[in-house]
């Protein structure tokens, strides 16, 4: 079986977005960061900045970036398998990323851990695994 790369436009550092493996996907870290992308729009400044202030706007921001991976990759938010989060604060912002999460994850939820980490110049980042169907090989 043959590995394949996962782009959704380009990276603000030195990684892929995502590799599937099988019926695997594992992704690299979702942020709230503006992407890389051709035919931009005046929401989606092509410009790699950080986006969003608070941990709802920047969680949402996020989600929506891993749900691009999840869908170049053939897969979902439904075929979430594990999330893995960071939170630069997790005191003030895992309940109003929780709340975001919970509004934007369709259930039932999948295994998640959410740690604090020292981020730099933005409130989160997630990762994840996920299940994509079909011949991956």
């Amino acid at each position: 079986m043959t590995p394949k790369m996962i782009s959704i436009g380009e990276s603000v550092a030195s990684y892929s977005h995502g590799k599937v493996v099988g019926n695997l996907l594992f992704t690299s870290g979702a942020t709230p960061h503006d992407l890389f992308t051709s035919g931009a729009t005046p929401h989606d400044l092509d410009t790699g900045e950080v986006r969003g202030s608070t941990i709802e706007e920047q969680a949402r921001l996020s989600i929506q970036t891993l749900e691009k991976i999840l869908t170049a990759a053939g897969s979902g938010l439904s075929d979430l398998l594990q999330v893995q989060v960071f939170l630069n604060d997790i005191g003030a912002d895992y309940d109003g990323f929780d709340a975001t999460y919970k509004q934007m994850i369709p259930g039932p939820f999948p295994p998640r851990a959410t740690v604090g980490a020292e981020l730099p110049g933005y409130r989160i980042e997630m990762i994840a695994t996920a299940y994509v169907s079909g011949d991956e090989s």
